[in-house]
């Protein structure tokens, strides 16, 4: 959809047409953000949600973007093990293949383990992210 870019006092700006309004549910603020070139809008998490791990299937995508930027794969990897569906389809659309293509086969994997694999892989991941960070030095 093309909008035009039109003159709002000393500003400029768009007008988002209602029925796009209510299909995101923004209320009477958002998050504005500029990623990767791109203006992001976000629904503010409204006072019902709680910020937590069972939560996140209830929030918006550039949320849980922004939450997985801030975990390690190690973490990620260690929430989803016997996680609800709906939080996993959440934060698996949210990755891009090659790193959902690491992580499910991990998760699953650690699903029919027990706490030893658990602690085993996991170690083995911190020193395989240990590498990367080197690597990228």
């Amino acid at each position: 959809m093309r909008l035009p870019i039109i003159n709002i006092g000393n500003s400029r700006g768009i007008r988002i047409p209602q029925a796009i309004l209510k299909q995101v549910s923004f209320k009477e603020e958002t998050e504005l953000e500029v990623v990767d070139g791109k203006i992001v809008l976000s629904r503010l998490s409204g006072p019902e949600i709680v910020p937590d791990f069972t939560s996140l299937s209830q929030m918006n995508d550039a949320t849980i973007q922004r939450m997985l930027r801030k975990i390690s794969g190690t973490d990620l990897i260690t929430a989803l093990i016997d996680a609800d569906r709906e939080t996993k389809e959440a934060v698996y659309r949210n990755l891009s293949e090659r790193v959902k293509n690491y992580i499910i086969p991990k998760v699953e994997k650690l699903e029919q383990g027990d706490i030893r694999d658990l602690f085993i892989e996991r170690s083995r991941i911190l020193i395989s992210e240990a590498f990367m960070e080197v690597l990228n030095e």
